[in-house]
């Protein structure tokens, strides 16, 4: 018997990449607070890295009542890995400092 064939990474990413922004972006947007504050939010998002600020960018946009703030996180930061603007490397740690200032809005 040989060694189990592993999955191939889809477009690129690693599945483990995938599970991790699920679970970071579970942690972070289950927690959102009741109350909304856009302008609180866009100054956190401010002193984001470069990274963390594209993430947040891309995903506001999409955060509308009943979206699944998870799935729209885990997208669009997979969007900007495959497209090379975050890096694979730092993507899920780029993801949640994007998602601590999302769950203001």
């Amino acid at each position: 018997m040989g060694m189990p064939k592993t999955a191939k990474p889809r477009n690129g990413m690693r599945p483990t990449l995938v599970a991790g922004l699920a679970a970071a972006m579970a942690a972070a947007l289950a927690t959102s607070p009741a109350w909304a504050d856009k302008a609180a939010a866009d100054r956190c998002a401010a002193k984001l890295p470069t990274e963390a600020r594209s993430i947040y960018v891309a995903s506001a946009p999409h955060l509308v009542p009943g979206a699944d703030g998870r799935a729209v996180v885990t997208e669009q930061t997979r969007t900007l890995v495959l497209s090379g603007k975050v890096s694979h490397l730092t993507a899920a740690e780029s993801a949640q400092a994007a998602a601590n200032c999302l769950i203001m809005r």
